[in-house]
């Protein structure tokens, strides 16, 4: 497995498929870094403004500064959940060709081939531009796969741009081109759990509880997942896939869907006082379940996937370590990867918890000195609980981390 950050082409592609102007910006800002600086493309603009040798920018008088071009291709904030205006696309384009000295006919092919994306993303580019979204009729099937290939510079990039439409036309795949090889589960025998209704455990039960017998050879975290207990706070998810395309793939987005969002959980709480948890050798990607639409993060908070995807070949595996975390809101949720293979159509496959959603649970915040009043019923165990204790009832309603408030009610 390496991380690859993905060109400009793979970029837009993304941005086609997924029809937002944060993936378009993206896109543009990917052309934007193939080897065109800001100050390096002030002064191209300038010129090209200037020297008026290629229509459409009349009306712009000068060009754009670096600040201005920094608002129209920033993929962060308000400004990034709507789309640059046309003229600052069409002319980093145009940019872009002049300083790779690319041709006429290229640099058309490839204003069309944005002006394309800009109206799948929902924009209006300039009226010589403007096609309809709908798939175009093509006589023949033949005629359909129809590439035409510009090369790029003296990388050599290979632009695969459909003559006629534009929409690229994919070989259908017989198998899913991920394996989903293992889902398991990291750090949850420290961390804490709600049951939905309330749960009164016999002293027996308890005994057996403390020492660390669960059952049929269950593990801690097993007889909570047995017994529909539910993850509170944060969870984290080891997902371990491998390719098993002839040709190596690209992981190019891990959505999160939610379902049956409610209120936190204040059945019973098990409070084990741990923390998240990992291994240093898997792959951490953050989702805040919170969000509208939570998207992972890399360790600094970035969008992992805005600059990165993860690539494997045949055979190859990689695990992710999803560290999953809720304050506001009980929800469930499922992957779903997204998942390239050249000339094949993006496949999203999904990753579940056997073939349920995952579930996790904010914590139910109480009163001022009295954090856990919501619960219905409390039992204190882990590293919360007192040296040796095992796990111990308490009342919720007076409980407050303190030991000595551990009277049973």
């Amino acid at each position: 497995m390496t991380d690859q950050t993905p060109t400009w082409q793979e970029l837009l592609d993304t941005a086609v498929e997924e029809r937002t102007p944060p993936a378009f910006r993206a896109a543009l800002n990917g052309l934007r870094d193939d080897g065109l600086s800001y100050d390096r493309l002030v002064v191209i603009a300038n010129g090209i403004v200037g020297g008026k040798e290629v229509p459409g920018f009349e009306g712009m008088g000068n060009g754009p500064s670096k600040g201005t071009w920094l608002n129209a291709l920033t993929t962060k904030g308000r400004k990034a959940s709507q789309l640059p205006d046309w003229k600052y696309v069409e002319l980093l384009v145009v940019a872009y060709c002049k300083h790779h000295d690319l041709g006429g006919e290229t640099r058309d092919a490839l204003v069309i081939r944005w002006a394309d994306g800009y109206t799948v993303c929902g924009g209006r580019p300039r009226p010589q531009y403007r096609r309809s979204t709908a798939t175009p009729a093509v006589a023949t099937p033949a005629a359909r796969r129809k590439r035409v290939s510009y090369i790029l510079g003296a990388a050599a990039t290979v632009v695969a741009l459909a003559a006629s439409s534009a929409y690229f036309f994919w070989e259908p795949d017989p198998k899913p081109p991920l394996s989903v090889d293992d889902v398991s589960f990291l750090g949850l025998s420290t961390g804490d759990y709600v049951f939905p209704s309330t749960v009164k455990l016999s002293s027996s039960q308890v005994d057996k509880l403390k020492n660390e017998d669960y059952g049929h050879g269950l593990k801690f975290e097993e007889w909570f997942h047995k017994n529909s207990g539910v993850p509170s706070h944060f969870r984290t998810i080891s997902l371990t896939v491998s390719g098993r395309s002839d040709k190596q793939l690209r992981i190019t987005n891990i959505d999160l869907l939610k379902e049956n969002c409610t209120a936190p959980l204040t059945g019973t709480l098990f409070l084990n006082g741990g923390t998240n948890g990992g291994e240093s050798k898997t792959k951490p990607l953050f989702f805040n379940l919170d969000d509208r639409l939570p998207e992972p993060t890399d360790e600094n908070g970035e969008p992992y996937f805005a600059r990165k995807s993860i690539t494997l070949k045949n055979g190859e595996s990689e695990t992710i370590a999803a560290f999953v975390s809720a304050n506001e809101r009980s929800c469930g949720f499922t992957f779903r990867f997204t998942v390239v293979v050249p000339g094949r159509e993006p496949v999203k496959q999904e990753i579940s918890d056997g073939g349920k959603p995952f579930r996790l649970t904010a914590p139910a915040g109480g009163e001022e000195g009295h954090p856990y009043n919501r619960y219905r019923a409390m039992y204190v165990g882990g590293v919360a609980a007192p040296v040796g204790a095992g796990i111990v009832p308490a009342d919720p309603s007076t409980y407050n981390g303190d030991s000595q408030t551990l009277a049973v009610p």
